[in-house]
């Protein structure tokens, strides 16, 4: 089963791969073309998996505060069409190029001079050969043991569609101030653009020479998973419970008379107080660390407090 599982990972990375090797800037360059031409809104298209693919990627385009539709091949062809022109982008999306309901679809939007994107699995097939574009976003590969499942062909619609909502992102200048607006009763909008002077953790802080037994009395009494070293006025470095574990690891016998000094962190990461939750997170992410040291805007040697994991789970 291990197996199993690892190989349709690997199937999945290697389509992914594929497809990045295969987009050029040529490509790239039509396509922000055609995203600074539209003026009026986004049109994406699917049929099956695709259709799912197509809906999530609307979604997200919707969260920019970007004029969006998903389009049901079959039902534009009933109707659905009517409010689309020339002023509009479309996006069609289909691993094979040969689906019926978006062939169909594609001659109505060709009829109203509606520019056409499709993501497709490769640049010879109809729906590829009548677009304004084609990115490759499929697969002839797929990650099930029969090549049937819709899974490489997916997931690589997927990472092309989302890598087209950052560029739609990047030339509307969107924000996470938009972002955390259109998300009112989300994590992100409820927290992202708290203050983080708010969201802050006192800690104890200890002298370079405190002994370890000492520094892990600081420890339990708290929840905050570390302790600072130096004073209020001057940070010098940081412990945390895995500097603390690595060290009693390490010396089993005598860590107890250790001093601070010798297992902190000298540099740790800081922020000043006047950023967002949302900043603090995404140093956290960049660096693969759990807890982030404040200062005071005005005077990075004072410390402000803490923010941590830990914490950020509390509230």
């Amino acid at each position: 089963m291990h197996s199993l599982l690892s190989d349709s990972i690997t199937l999945q990375i290697n389509a992914l791969q594929d497809m990045q090797r295969q987009l050029t800037t040529t490509q790239s360059d039509v396509l922000m073309d055609l995203i600074q031409r539209q003026s009026g809104q986004i049109i994406f298209s699917g049929i099956g998996k695709s259709g799912h693919i197509a809906h999530k990627i609307t979604s997200s385009i919707k969260s920019l505060g970007i004029n969006a539709t998903f389009l049901h091949a079959s039902e534009a062809m009933h109707g659905d069409i009517g409010p689309l022109n020339r002023h509009d982008l479309a996006f069609l999306i289909s691993n094979s190029g040969e689906t019926a309901e978006i062939l169909a679809l594609q001659s109505q939007l060709k009829r109203r001079d509606i520019p056409i994107i499709t993501l497709t699995r490769n640049h010879t097939n109809s729906v590829a050969m009548q677009a304004d574009l084609n990115l490759i976003a499929g697969s002839s590969k797929e990650a099930d043991p029969h090549n049937i499942l819709p899974t490489s062909s997916t997931t690589c619609a997927l990472v092309m569609g989302d890598a087209i909502t950052i560029a739609i992102a990047n030339y509307h200048a969107f924000s996470k101030t938009i972002f955390a607006n259109n998300h009112p009763h989300g994590n992100l909008g409820l927290n992202a653009l708290k203050p983080l002077k708010t969201q802050l953790q006192s800690v104890p802080i200890i002298n370079t020479d405190t002994p370890l037994q000492r520094v892990l009395s600081q420890l339990l009494s708290g929840h905050q998973g570390c302790v600072l070293v130096g004073s209020q006025q001057q940070l010098q470095g940081l412990i945390t419970e895995g500097d603390l574990n690595r060290a009693i690891s390490h010396n089993p016998h005598h860590w107890q008379n250790i001093p601070a000094k010798e297992i902190m962190s000298v540099n740790p990461i800081t922020l000043n107080d006047n950023h967002t939750v949302h900043d603090a997170e995404q140093l956290m992410q960049q660096h693969n660390i759990n807890t982030i040291v404040i200062v005071y805007h005005n005077n990075t040697q004072h410390i402000s407090g803490v923010y941590t994991r830990i914490y950020r789970k509390k509230i």
